[in-house]
C-alpha cells in the first residue's frame, strides 16, 4: 500500500513540475531559448487574422465564446476559493496561451503587473499557475491546436468601507452611542463593521427606517429585530454567514425590503414569509437547492425578487402564485428553459434571464403581455417564437452573446422598442428589418461576422446612415 501511494505521490509531482516547466515569464523566453514566433507559427491564433483563414471562433462559433466565458468564470472561482495560497492579491496577469489538439498546454507565458512583486512572490503565482492549467485542460479538441491571449485577476483586493454620511444616517457604533437626538435617526449604517451578533444600540432609535449590516459575520437574525423595531422597512444583511434555521422574524406588516443575498441560505425560510408585507426580497448568491412551493407562501405582495446565481434549475410551480411580481432577476442559474411560472406571472415588467443555458423561448411567453424590458444576454438562442410579436410593451430587448445569424423579422412588430442589443451574435448579413423599426433609439450590433471597424466603408454603410436618419444610434 504505501509502496502505490509513493508512485502515485511521485507521479504528481512529476506531473506538477512538468506543467510549471512549461508556465512562465514571457521576459523569460529569450533566456531560455524559447522562440514565441516559431509557436505561433504551429498554433494559428483562435480568430483568423487573414482573409481566407480559419481559426478556431469560425469553425467552433459561440461554443468557443462560451467557452472561454465559463473558463474565466471558473479561474475566478478557483483563484477566490484558493486565495490563501497567493502570496499576494489583486495583481492583473496577462496570458499568452498555447494549446495542443488535446487540449494540453504546450506553453503558457505569463506577465504580472498591479504590484512590485519579489523573485519569491513570482515563483509562487507560477506555481499556483501551473496547477489551474494542469488540472483545467481546454474542453474543446481541435484538429491543429491554436493559440489565445487573456487577462484577469489573481484574487480580489479587500473591499474599502463604504461609508454614507447624510442628516439622518449613522455608521459607526460610536456615534449610535454617543448621540442626543436618535428620534431624528432614519438609518443605521452598520455594514462592514465585523459584528458577530446585531448590536444593542440599534435598538435605541424610535424611527429607524432602514438597516444595513451588510459583509458582516452574523450568523442569526434575532426576533427583537421585527419585534421591537416596529418603523423598520428595509434591511439588508448580504454577505454574512446566516443559515437557513437562523432567522427569528416575528409576524409584521411594516417590513417592505429584505436583503439575504450571499449567506449560507438553501430555501426561503419561514420566518421571511412572516413578513406579510414584503415588496422586495433578494436570495441570490444563496445555493437555493431546496425550494419547494411551500417556500412561496405568503409573499403573494412582492413586486421584487432577486434569485441570482442560486444554483437554480427550475422554480416551483407556486412561484406563478406571485401575482403581484414586476422584477424578477435569474441571472447566473442553471435553466435549460424559461420556467413554465415565469409565463404565468402576467404583471412582470422585468425579466433578466441572462447567463443560462436557454436555446429558445416558449410561445407562452407572450402571456407576459405587460413585460418591458427583457434581458437574455449570455445564452444560446437563435430564433424567437411567433407568438414573441405580442409582447406589444416591450421597450428594452437585451440578446447579446446568442447564437442569432439573422435577425428576426417579427422584432418589427414591437411599436414600443427602443433598445436592441445583438452584440456578438454570429449575423451574416445586414438586418434589413431595423429600418422598418421607426420607434427603435439604440441598436447594438457589434462583435458580428458582418460588422467591424470597416462598417462604413462597406456596402452596408448606406443601410447604417439610413439608421442614424431615423435617429437610431449605432453601435458596431
Amino acid at each position: 500500500m504505501k509502496k502505490h501511494l509513493f508512485f502515485v505521490l511521485f507521479g504528481l509531482m512529476a506531473m506538477s513540475g512538468w506543467a510549471q516547466d512549461r508556465i512562465i515569464l514571457l521576459r523569460d523566453t529569450t533566456r531560455l531559448g524559447i522562440s514565441v514566433a516559431e509557436l505561433e507559427k504551429k498554433y494559428p491564433p483562435a480568430f483568423a487574422m487573414k482573409a481566407g483563414q480559419t481559426g478556431i471562433f469560425e469553425r467552433h462559433g459561440n461554443l468557443f465564446l462560451d467557452t472561454v466565458r465559463v473558463r474565466q468564470q471558473q479561474f475566478f472561482t478557483y483563484a477566490e476559493r484558493k486565495k490563501k495560497q497567493l502570496p499576494v492579491v489583486g495583481i492583473t496577469v496577462e496570458t499568452k496561451e498555447f494549446i495542443r489538439p488535446d487540449g494540453t498546454y504546450d506553453r503558457v507565458f505569463c506577465e504580472f503587473s498591479g504590484k512590485e512583486l519579489s523573485d519569491d512572490q513570482e515563483g509562487k503565482l507560477l506555481q499556483f499557475m501551473a496547477e489551474w492549467y494542469g488540472q483545467h485542460p481546454f474542453p474543446i479538441k481541435t484538429s491543429t491546436g491554436f493559440s489565445w491571449s487573456g487577462m484577469t485577476t489573481l484574487g480580489s483586493l479587500p473591499q474599502k468601507r463604504t461609508t454614507r454620511k447624510r442628516p439622518g444616517i449613522i455608521s459607526t457604533i460610536e456615534a449610535a452611542n454617543q448621540t442626543t437626538r436618535p428620534d431624528t435617526v432614519k438609518m443605521l449604517a452598520f455594514n462592514q463593521l465585523d459584528l458577530s451578533s446585531v448590536p444593542e444600540v440599534v435598538y435605541r432609535f424610535p424611527n429607524l427606517e432602514e438597516l444595513d449590516l451588510s459583509k458582516n459575520n452574523l450568523h442569526e437574525l434575532p426576533a427583537r429585530l421585527t419585534a421591537a423595531i416596529p418603523t423598520l422597512t428595509k434591511l439588508s444583511v448580504l454577505y454574512n454567514i446566516i443559515p437557513n434555521d437562523s432567522i427569528f422574524f416575528t409576524r409584521n406588516k411594516h417590513l417592505r425590503s429584505l436583503n439575504l443575498q450571499g449567506n449560507k441560505l438553501t430555501k426561503i425560510p419561514a420566518s421571511v414569509r412572516a413578513n406579510r408585507r414584503l415588496e422586495s426580497l433578494w436570495m441570490g448568491y444563496n445555493q437555493l437547492t431546496a425550494l419547494t412551493n411551500q417556500s412561496f407562501r405568503g409573499l403573494r405582495r412582492l413586486n421584487d425578487l432577486n434569485l441570482y446565481s442560486a444554483g437554480l434549475t427550475q422554480l416551483p410551480k407556486a412561484a406563478s402564485r406571485m401575482k403581484r411580481l414586476k422584477v424578477l432577476d435569474l441571472y447566473y442559474n442553471k435553466f435549460t428553459r424559461l420556467p413554465p411560472p415565469v409565463c404565468r406571472l402576467k404583471r412582470l415588467e422585468q425579466l433578466a434571464i441572462s447567463h443560462n443555458d436557454l436555446s429558445e423561448f416558449p410561445a407562452s411567453i407572450a402571456k407576459m403581455h405587460r413585460l418591458r424590458v427583457l434581458f437574455a444576454h449570455h445564452n444560446r438562442i437563435g430564433r424567437l417564437p411567433d407568438s414573441f410579436r405580442q409582447l406589444q410593451q416591450l421597450r428594452t430587448l437585451d440578446l447579446s452573446y446568442n447564437w442569432f445569424t439573422v435577425v428576426p423579422d417579427l422584432l418589427s412588430s414591437l411599436p414600443t422598442l427602443e433598445e436592441l442589443d445583438l452584440n456578438n451574435n454570429n449575423l451574416q448579413e445586414f438586418p434589413d428589418v431595423l429600418l422598418a423599426m421607426k420607434n427603435l433609439k439604440r441598436v447594438h450590433v457589434g462583435s458580428n461576422p458582418l460588422f467591424g471597424r470597416e462598417a462604413m466603408s462597406s456596402p452596408y454603410a448606406p443601410k447604417i446612415k439610413q439608421l442614424e436618419a431615423n435617429k437610431t444610434q449605432v453601435t458596431y
